[in-house]
């Protein structure tokens, strides 16, 4: 039944945020809304016994990839729109980020075996394996190379765009 209710919320809030991303007009906001989802998703994985999934995706998706959002954000020097958010509503706003927070690690405490192979709740349909290190390195560096590859190079070219796009502002 808890399942159920942390599933629920999870769900919804990553769905409620995603769109808050989609149809926010200040892009600070988005990324912070977009830090939302990533940290909803994060619990999903939780859910899924998937405990160092849900790790990276905290540490590197919701930290380090939204960290070079906004900085692209400030490089590019995006203006501000006249509706931000009021002091009461920014309030309440970080309410639903610490009440997420507050989820996942409530779930993280109360889960039976913290996670460890062939914990009580493991669902029997996935792999021993399902999350390990081990297990998405070996995956990852071998059916799925040419993705990665090609991912870890768009981000490059993308990355090197938006730096020459902010130049050009003020060389030109």
């Amino acid at each position: 039944m808890t399942e159920i209710i942390l599933f629920s919320l999870f769900a919804l809030t990553a769905v409620t945020c995603a769109l808050g991303v989609v149809f926010h007009k200040n892009p600070v906001h988005c990324a912070l809304l977009l830090v939302a989802v990533l940290l909803s998703l994060a619990g999903l994985f939780i859910m899924l016994h998937a405990q160092f999934i849900a790790a990276l995706q905290v540490i590197v998706y919701a930290g380090a990839i939204m960290v070079l959002f906004l900085f692209v954000l400030m490089l590019l020097n995006v203006r501000r729109h006249e509706d931000v958010l009021t002091p009461g509503a920014a309030k309440g706003f970080g309410f639903l980020f610490a009440l997420i927070v507050f989820v996942e690690l409530l779930w993280v405490a109360l889960s039976p075996g913290g996670g460890e192979q062939g914990s009580v709740g493991a669902p029997a349909a996935l792999p021993q394996e399902f999350g390990s290190p081990a297990a998405i390195g070996r995956i990852l560096y071998t059916t799925w190379l040419y993705p990665f590859e090609i991912t870890s190079i768009l981000l490059l070219v993308a990355v090197v765009g938006a730096v020459l796009l902010a130049r050009r502002k003020f060389v030109g």
